[in-house]
């Protein structure tokens, strides 16, 4: 059963959050938390790939189901770990009546929950991780509650792809400014090196750039130095 109320109240979230920036750790136990009151659920974790492709352990509602997605990422084995590997939700109503996942089945039922569905957390085709959702008892997930397990799944991947856009982009800046303070610092240094050797500007640069090449070092860094007089040429 799907509780309409607090889906909204997730989409809602969802909007605000993702329009700002966000610690992304808060933002994928949000996912979770959320799942809790939409879904009925018990517990949620999230697991996220690395670059090798090996499912890590990011986030859960409870210290028991901490327990069982650690367990998961280092067996690689489970729902959530075949549900990242097919891209498909991958569910059983009873662990008690499992057959699959030996070593993941005997945690979780260890931790006392019976019903997991695996949901796989996309951008396009790309596969970045999964989210596992836990009941206490046994259970036939209905397909509204795994269409709306999926949503949440795509919120989690859209607040992973989010974040890495906004990090890109912050780098990118970062960069940008940093090549118009290099520049800023040459031309400041050319200037200075033209007036003390009486020289055109490009007779001054090219002092500069031969002494920066000599000496294996950055153009700029020796243009600071000469900028700021420490550095006599």
């Amino acid at each position: 059963m799907v509780d309409d109320a607090a889906l909204r109240n997730a989409t809602r979230d969802y909007a605000r959050r993702i329009a700002d920036t966000y610690d992304l750790g808060h933002a994928l136990y949000s996912v979770t938390d959320h799942s809790l009151q939409i879904l009925g659920c018990d517990g949620a974790g999230v697991s996220v790939a690395d670059p090798e492709g090996r499912l890590r352990f990011i986030t859960a509602t409870e210290q028991s189901v901490v327990r069982i997605e650690e367990e998961q990422a280092v067996a690689q084995e489970g729902p959530c770990f075949e549900a990242y590997e097919s891209g498909q939700v991958v569910v059983t109503g009873d662990l008690e009546q499992e057959q699959r996942w030996e070593r993941y089945r005997s945690t979780a039922l260890d931790a006392g929950f019976r019903a997991v569905a695996g949901v796989p957390m996309l951008v396009g085709d790309v596969r970045i991780g999964a989210m596992n959702l836990y009941r206490q008892q046994p259970h036939e997930w209905s397909e509204e509650e795994l269409e709306v397990a999926q949503l949440l799944g795509d919120m989690a991947s859209g607040y992973i792809s989010n974040h890495r856009t906004l990090q890109a982009s912050q780098r990118l800046a970062e960069q940008l400014q940093e090549a118009l303070d290099s520049r800023v610092i040459v031309e400041q240094a050319k200037g200075v090196l033209a007036v003390q050797h009486d020289s055109s500007v490009a007779d001054a640069f090219q002092l500069l750039r031969s002494y920066a090449r000599s000496n294996g070092r950055r153009l700029h860094e020796v243009a600071r130095e000469v900028v700021e007089h420490r550095l006599q040429l």
